[in-house]
């Protein structure tokens, strides 16, 4: 689990070969949210089909490059809104994406949705 949150943590062996992707989606707040009890939906692309792996690679390069929600100053909070952080190790490095509800961009909800549909907490 470690090699999901600090970069760089190749063995020896491994140096010049790809780390695959992973990533994990924590989802805070809403209704009925126990903080305890909250555990991130975690997505390895080695338990994907290649297609899959494509699919991935593209929304989350896409999530990295879209720009973040502005936030309103006016704007007051949502009742119950969720608040979604986005940890992706790449091979390049570990990069974190957030956003909370009601402002979540496209490229994000769509790589929100993926790692829902093909994650496992």
């Amino acid at each position: 689990m470690a090699c999901l949150i600090a970069a760089g943590c190749m063995t020896d062996n491994a140096q010049n070969e790809e780390l695959p992707m992973q990533a994990e989606l924590f989802i805070d707040g809403g209704v009925g949210f126990f903080p305890g009890l909250a555990r991130p939906i975690v997505l390895d692309e080695n338990a994907l089909s290649a297609d899959e792996r494509d699919e991935l690679a593209r929304l989350a390069s896409a999530a990295r490059a879209e720009p973040a929600a502005p936030r309103a100053a006016a704007s007051k909070p949502v009742p119950d809104g969720r608040s979604y952080r986005i940890r992706i190790a790449f091979a390049d490095g570990t990069k974190e994406l957030s956003c909370a509800d009601p402002s979540v961009p496209p490229a994000f909800a769509a790589l929100m949705a993926f790692i829902k549909a093909h994650g496992h907490r």
